[in-house]
């Protein structure tokens, strides 16, 4: 009997220590898991965090370093313009005077006479008057185009990367396209279907970098393809203003789709990609109120969209 008590004496207090430690396994065990959350909580926000002081600082770079290019090129531009400007007058003094000299040839002597026409003849005078307006012409244009993109250029890196104000998403894309276009000209079909939204508050600097960096990845994923085309859509969805850049690229695998917005991350060889413009990206949307998202199949091209709130007041 006594030897009977022992044993269940032994054994609940075996169950009890059991039970205690299961409790203590299990306490532990969700203890475990809410710092896990935490943690991972904590590092989604401080992955934010880190790609916003990045877009920060590459942006606050970018836009001091190209108003200081747009500035420096504007200076000689102004002047060379001027001079552009005032050859018209100078060609027409220049034409009245062949014109002249032309009427009195036939009253020089002959030997005079047969000097200005070998000379009209051997420089070709008649074709550098038919030649020249067109030159001055072509040349006006090559100025004003280059004046546009400097002032493209100066409008699209403002100093101040962090005002904000009124600002109309269609024009930030056609902007952005003219300062891409030599970058995408001849080798990129760009098809645009801009309907008309509303200005909304944002900051149009950070803005167009977004669209930047979604247009380069788009090219650089169209290398090799036939016929590459990016076409470009805004429309107006419910309370935002919706954008998609589509290219008919290579694609994203799933896996990569995954990673895609994660700073530093980048499937190119090292030295060609620095994994942060689309970090970058999504960072300005999210910090705008906004989302950015992607649709893609492998071999068929992607679709970026960006939506962004209508507002227009901070």
């Amino acid at each position: 009997m006594d030897d009977n008590n022992a044993y269940k004496l032994a054994y609940e207090r075996e169950r009890k220590a059991r039970l205690a430690a299961e409790t203590l396994l299990e306490d532990k065990t969700r203890e475990i898991f809410k710092i896990n959350r935490e943690l991972k909580s904590s590092y989604d926000v401080l992955k934010k965090q880190q790609a916003m002081m990045l877009s920060s600082e590459k942006l606050a770079t970018l836009g001091t370093l190209s108003a200081g290019v747009a500035h420096e090129i504007n200076n000689p531009l102004a002047f060379v313009k001027s001079n552009i400007e005032s050859l018209p007058q100078y060609y027409e003094t220049y034409a009245r005077l062949v014109l002249l000299i032309k009427e009195i040839m036939p009253s020089l002597s002959k030997p005079h006479r047969d000097q200005l026409e070998v000379f009209f003849k051997e420089e070709d005078i008649d074709f550098i008057q038919e030649d020249i307006p067109d030159l001055m012409k072509d040349t006006m244009e090559g100025l004003t185009r280059v004046k546009d993109i400097i002032l493209n250029l100066r409008s699209f890196a403002r100093t101040q990367s962090t005002d904000r104000g009124l600002s109309n998403v269609k024009e930030g894309i056609e902007s952005t396209l003219k300062i891409l276009n030599s970058e995408l000209k001849n080798s990129v079909d760009i098809k645009l279907t801009l309907n008309p939204v509303p200005d909304i508050f944002c900051n149009a600097n950070e803005i167009n970098q977004v669209f930047l960096n979604l247009i380069i990845n788009a090219k650089q994923a169209m290398e090799g393809r036939d016929r590459p085309t990016i076409e470009i859509t805004s429309d107006v969805v419910g309370d935002f203003i919706e954008i998609k850049i589509a290219d008919n690229g290579c694609g994203i695998p799933a896996e990569v789709q995954k990673e895609i917005f994660v700073p530093f991350f980048t499937t190119k060889p090292i030295g060609e990609g620095t994994g942060m413009g689309l970090a970058i990206a999504y960072g300005i949307i999210q910090d705008h109120g906004g989302d950015i998202s992607l649709q893609s199949s492998e071999g068929e091209g992607t679709v970026f969209s960006v939506k962004l709130p209508i507002t227009q007041k901070e």
